[in-house]
């Protein structure tokens, strides 16, 4: 994950291993989205992004591939890959300098999580093609 320039979160390290985060996807989901209305700790703040970083690594090539294996015509198909394309795209800005940026990048990879445990979500509810 890369450093948060000027503030309190320096990232480093690999993150966290996948499954081990004390903070649920529901939680960092909620928290992400809920930034505008509170404002985290730093520490908080780093918990919420590793977690949301690690959600969409994992998460995206699962969904990409449940995606694929449906027919090309499919509206479920398209809309679960776009959605993947967006979490990558977003999780690879990464956030810019400063407190503020930081809180922007996890409202940013809240939205791009969320939207992805959607797609998740309806592809195991539409099993078939369609």
């Amino acid at each position: 994950m890369p450093p948060y320039p000027r503030t309190a979160h320096v990232g480093g390290g690999a993150g966290i291993v996948p499954g081990t985060s004390p903070v649920s996807i529901g939680q960092a989901l909620r928290e992400a989205t809920d930034m505008q209305t509170w404002l985290p700790t730093p520490p908080r703040l780093g918990e919420v992004t590793d977690r949301l970083l690690d959600y969409i690594r994992v998460t995206a090539p699962a969904v990409e591939a449940a995606a694929l294996a449906r027919p090309v015509e499919c509206t479920v198909r398209k809309a679960a890959l776009a959605t993947v394309e967006e979490a990558r795209q977003r999780s690879a800005v990464g956030p810019g300098n400063g407190y503020a940026s930081a809180i922007a990048f996890a409202r940013s990879l809240g939205k791009a999580a969320g939207e992805l445990l959607h797609q998740e979500r309806r592809l195991q509810r539409q099993g078939g093609g369609r």
